[in-house]
C-alpha cells in the first residue's frame, strides 16, 4: 500500500509540475485531493488490517507472487490512483474553492478597478458604500487593509466637496476610522483638514457672489468631432465616453473643459460630468496591440509593422498597459499585458510571417482581453489582407466591442488581398480611426498617428441618476457656442 501511495504522489506531483498548478488555488486543491485520499487509504487499511486473509499482509497481494510483478503492479495501482486525485484536485479547484476565493486570495483584485472609477468619478459616498459592504464579509487581511485606508482617504477626499458642517461630520468619521485601524498619517490628515474648516473670529464683512458660469468657447473653423466609444462597464453610476476633437487642419483641439461642453442622455440634460484629456493621464490606457503576420506579410511588411510597434508603445504613458496578438491562420497572444517596454520588444520579434488570415478571430481575442480592463480600451491593428480563416464573423467582432466599450484604431496596408472596406465599416460602427498605408514605409509614421490620437482623446465621465434598464440609450454631446457642434451615439446599458 505503501508503495502504491508514493507512486500516486509522484504522478501526481509530475503532472502538477508539467501543468503549471503551481499557484496558490492549485496546490490548496492537490493538498485537499491527497488529504482525501489518504483518509480514504487509511479506511481501507483499517479494513483490510481485521482480515485473516494472508494476501492483505504486508505490501504485497501474494506470497507467491514475484517481487518485480509485485512492483509493476503497485506502481500501475499508483498511477490510477494518482489520477484519480488529479479528478478530484481539478473537481476541488473548479465547484469547491470558488465560496471561499474572498479568505484565500483575497477579492481585492477585483474591488480595487471598481473604487478607483468611482473615486475618478468623485462618487465618493459609492465608494465607501462599497468598502463598507465588503468589509461587513469574511475578508483576508492584505484586502482589508487597502480597503481600510482606502476608506479613509475617500471620507477626506468626500469632505472636499461637502459644506463645512458636513465636511466636519465627515472628517470626524475619517479620523475614528483612522484611529481604530491604526492609520496615523491619515488621522493627522483628517484632524489638520478639520482645524481648517473651524470658523476663525474674524467677521466676514462682504458675501462674495459665485462667479458665472463661463460661456462656451467658439470651437476653430472646420472643427470635427467624433465619439471614439462608449464604456458602460462601471454603469451605474458612471459611464465614460471618449471624444475626439480635431480643427479644419486635423489638429487636436486642446484645452476644452467641462464649461465648453453640454451633454444630454435620451434627451435628458446630465449635470454631474467631468472632462479630461488623456495627455493629462487621468487614467491608464490599455492597447491591444493585433498584428497581421500572414504569408503576405514576410520580408519589409512585417518588419516595419515591428519598427511602427515599437514606436507606438514608446509614446504611452508610464502607467499604461500592451498587450500583443499575432494572427495569421489563427491567433495568438505573444505577450500578456505589460508596460514592460522591453519585453514587448522581444515579443515582437516573435512574429513570424506564414499562412493564411484570421483578421476577425484576432479582434475577437483582443476584445474579450480587454473587457476586463481598467482605463481607456483599444484596439490597434495592422492588417494587409481580407479575412479567410476566422471562425467569428464581422458583426460579431462590432457587437463585442461596443459591449465592452472599445475604440478600434485600424492600420490598413494596401496590397491586392486587403479589404479595406469591411474595417472602414468595422470602424464606423465601434468608433475610433481608420487609416490606410500605400506602402510599408508609411506605417511607423500611422502607428504613431494613432499613439498621438489616443493620447489627445478626451474622456467624459458621466454620473447618471436612472436605473439601469438593459436597453439602447442615446448620449448626445454638443461642444462650444454659441452655434454648439453636436455629435451623437447610441450604447447599451450592460
Amino acid at each position: 500500500m505503501i508503495r502504491r501511495l508514493l507512486a500516486a504522489l509522484l504522478f501526481m506531483a509530475a503532472v502538477i509540475f508539467l501543468a503549471r498548478w503551481g499557484d496558490r488555488l492549485h496546490l490548496i486543491a492537490a493538498g485537499l485531493a491527497v488529504a482525501v485520499g489518504l483518509a480514504l487509504a487509511l479506511g481501507v487499511a483499517a479494513l483490510r488490517s481485521r482480515s485473516t486473509r494472508p494476501e492483505w499482509e504486508g505490501d504485497v497481494d501474494g506470497e507467491d507472487a514475484a517481487a518485480g510483478d509485485a512492483l509493476l503492479r503497485d506502481g500501475l495501482f499508483g498511477v490510477a490512483l494518482g489520477a484519480c486525485g488529479l479528478a478530484l484536485t481539478a473537481a476541488i479547484y473548479s465547484y469547491a474553492l470558488p465560496p471561499f476565493y474572498p479568505l484565500l486570495i483575497g477579492d481585492c483584485p477585483q474591488l480595487v478597478p471598481k473604487l478607483a472609477i468611482y473615486e475618478e468619478a468623485q462618487a465618493w459616498s459609492r465608494a465607501v458604500a462599497l468598502i463598507d459592504d465588503r468589509l461587513s464579509r469574511p475578508i483576508d487581511r492584505a484586502c482589508r487593509a487597502e480597503l481600510a485606508e482606502r476608506k479613509a482617504r475617500d471620507l477626506i477626499e468626500w469632505s472636499k466637496t461637502l459644506s463645512p458642517e458636513q465636511a466636519q461630520v465627515k472628517l470626524q468619521e475619517a479620523e475614528r476610522w483612522a484611529e481604530e485601524n491604526n492609520l496615523p498619517n491619515y488621522r493627522a490628515i483628517a484632524q489638520l483638514t478639520r482645524q481648517q474648516l473651524e470658523p476663525t473670529p474674524t467677521p466676514r464683512l462682504v458675501t462674495p457672489t459665485a462667479p458665472p458660469r463661463p460661456t462656451p468657447r467658439a470651437l476653430p473653423a472646420g472643427t470635427t468631432a467624433q465619439l471614439s466609444g462608449i464604456d458602460a462597464a462601471y454603469f451605474p453610476p458612471t459611464i465614460f465616453a471618449y471624444l475626439r476633437v480635431l480643427d479644419g487642419a486635423g489638429q487636436p483641439v486642446t484645452g476644452l473643459a467641462a464649461s465648453d461642453i453640454r451633454v444630454l442622455d435620451d434627451g435628458k440634460p446630465v449635470s454631474d460630468f467631468s472632462l479630461a484629456s488623456f495627455s493629462q493621464s487621468p487614467a491608464p490606457i490599455s492597447a491591444a496591440l493585433v498584428v497581421d503576420c500572414s504569408g503576405s506579410m514576410a520580408g519589409q511588411p512585417l518588419a516595419a509593422a515591428r519598427a511602427g510597434a515599437r514606436a507606438f508603445v514608446d509614446l504611452l504613458g508610464p502607467k499604461d498597459a500592451v498587450e500583443l496578438i499575432g494572427f495569421s491562420d489563427k491567433a495568438q497572444v505573444l505577450q500578456s499585458w505589460t508596460g514592460d517596454r522591453a519585453a514587448i520588444g522581444q515579443s515582437l520579434d516573435l512574429l513570424t510571417a506564414k499562412d493564411w488570415t484570421a483578421l476577425w478571430d484576432a479582434l475577437w481575442l483582443a476584445g474579450g482581453d480587454l473587457a476586463g480592463r481598467p482605463g481607456r480600451k483599444v484596439v490597434v491593428v495592422l492588417s494587409d489582407g481580407g479575412d479567410n480563416r476566422s471562425q467569428h464573423t464581422r458583426e460579431e467582432v462590432a457587437d463585442q466591442a461596443r459591449r465592452a466599450g472599445l475604440g478600434l484604431f485600424v492600420i490598413g496596408l494596401r496590397s491586392e488581398e486587403y479589404d479595406g472596406a469591411a474595417l472602414q465599416a468595422l470602424v464606423q460602427s465601434v468608433g475610433g480611426r481608420y487609416a490606410e498605408a500605400a506602402g510599408p514605409d508609411e506605417l511607423e509614421s500611422y502607428y504613431r498617428e494613432m499613439a498621438g490620437t489616443i493620447r489627445n482623446e478626451y474622456r467624459l465621465a458621466l454620473t447618471l441618476s436612472r436605473p439601469p434598464d438593459h436597453g439602447t440609450h442615446r448620449l448626445r454631446v454638443e461642444l462650444g457656442g454659441p452655434r454648439p457642434l453636436a455629435i451623437e451615439q447610441t450604447y447599451q446599458d450592460p
